[in-house]
């Protein structure tokens, strides 16, 4: 039996990142290490619901990305005007669509698990 791929477990390559740590000793990269939580989505036999619950908790961090970008924006704007407040944003609009796209991912599948869809 073909077993079918599940590309979610493709959001671990970011992880590979962390390897830059070993050449530059510098620490922030070993927050990659992250990511290698999404290896065991290359277990994972994707059925309809789970690729529904994937598809709502894309969804809502997309939009959640984009409402922030603005605000974080005009935030990072103010506080230093001189400066280009872009990567900042950028970053931190990212950072919290990627934890809550983890946190809502994981609240689904508690709930598919628990019957309670």
């Amino acid at each position: 039996m073909k077993r079918a791929f599940n590309p979610m477990g493709l959001l671990a390559l970011p992880a590979l990142a962390a390897l830059l740590y070993l050449p530059t000793g510098d620490p922030d990269f070993l927050g990659f290490l992250g990511f290698l939580v999404f290896l065991r989505y290359f277990r994972v036999i994707p059925d309809e619901l789970f690729l529904l619950t994937l598809r709502r908790a894309a969804t809502l961090s997309f939009l959640m990305e984009c409402i922030l970008i603005g605000p974080a924006l005009l935030f990072f704007y103010l506080r230093a005007p001189g400066s280009n407040p872009m990567p900042q944003a950028l970053g931190l609009s990212f950072a919290a669509a990627l934890i809550f796209f983890c946190l809502y991912h994981t609240y689904l599948e508690w709930r598919e698990m628990r019957g309670m869809v």
